[in-house]
């Protein structure tokens, strides 16, 4: 819930942007323009972020979220972790870095988005016999 005191914050600086509902989170992984999900690693947001294809950069802040996190990145090759906690201090530079470093077209870019889309391409095979 916005409070009062945040939303004239907001509109009477004209900055920023309140979002009243969620967000259409699989029309926006789904978008051909979409290179990377920002997430705290909860495994529904990581499979539907999988399911598309997309790579994730990992913020993962409580219960299983870190070892999702670091299983994602280390077993499966398809996160690189940005901070982890509610505590975390994150720095404009390596949030550059790791945004360039995931949506890069070659190098370590590359190979998390090709193991994102094999494992999508498997997600769907067998959601396909599944439904047989």
């Amino acid at each position: 819930m916005v409070t009062r005191r945040v939303k004239e914050r907001v509109t009477g600086k004209r900055q920023g942007l309140l979002v009243h509902k969620w967000a259409p989170q699989l029309e926006i992984l789904s978008h051909k323009s979409t290179g990377a999900f920002l997430s705290h690693c909860g495994w529904n947001l990581a499979l539907e972020s999988l399911c598309q294809g997309v790579p994730i950069i990992g913020w993962p802040l409580a219960g299983e979220q870190a070892h999702n996190s670091k299983m994602l990145e280390e077993e499966m090759g398809v996160c690189v972790e940005l901070a982890r906690g509610v505590q975390s201090t994150v720095v404009r530079l390596d949030v550059e870095r790791i945004i360039e470093l995931v949506v890069c077209k070659k190098g370590k870019g590359e190979e998390m988005k090709r193991k994102a889309m094999e494992i999508s391409g498997k997600i769907r095979d067998a959601v396909r016999e599944e439904g047989n």
